[in-house]
């Protein structure tokens, strides 16, 4: 069973533990170097996160096995696409940086954590669960389209450690 919940600072190796080991499967098998060890996600951004109260983690067998962050309100690099729900950035968040640790895959968890996002949405009384994913990341396309999130658009959105690159924008009504 899966518990997803707020991290704290004594999470914060293990995270960055979870996630070298994402990047480094992500890499080996697709060739892509979306996510950067070094660049994003980093120790930092993990620190910023927990400060923030917007990083997640999931455990099972009491053993951290997944993360991801959740912010408030619509990313301005998203622009102005054709959103389903129309509604204020109050009443929206992003999900980012999900990851599931490559000893756990196939496991369910990542749907595991996606629907604790739309738990705490409820709770927050968020209407709208809004994500990117780069283009050419299809297990991650079928995961969402899989847990009910809809296609939007695809835009050119420049980050740190991807460069300028192709995104597929996906939201989920709460």
């Amino acid at each position: 069973m899966l518990k997803v919940r707020q991290a704290v600072w004594e999470d914060i190796p293990a995270v960055v533990e979870l996630y070298d080991g994402v990047i480094d499967l992500f890499q080996a098998q697709t060739g892509n170097m979306g996510w950067r060890k070094g660049v994003y996600p980093t120790e930092a951004d993990f620190r910023r996160a927990v400060r923030a109260g917007t990083l997640y983690v999931g455990e099972t067998d009491g053993a951290l096995a997944a993360g991801m962050v959740i912010t408030q309100g619509t990313d301005e690099s998203y622009g102005d696409p054709p959103w389903r729900v129309s509604a204020p950035d109050e009443e929206t968040a992003v999900i980012h940086t999900l990851g599931v640790s490559p000893a756990r895959t196939g496991q369910g968890l990542a749907l595991g954590m996606i629907e604790g996002a739309v738990s705490l949405a409820r709770e927050q009384g968020w209407k709208a669960l809004r994500l990117d994913v780069l283009e050419e990341n299809e297990p991650a396309h079928r995961l969402y389209r899989r847990a009910g999130f809809t296609y939007i658009a695809t835009k050119k959105i420049w980050y740190e450690s991807t460069g300028l690159a192709s995104f597929l924008l996906y939201e989920y009504a709460v």
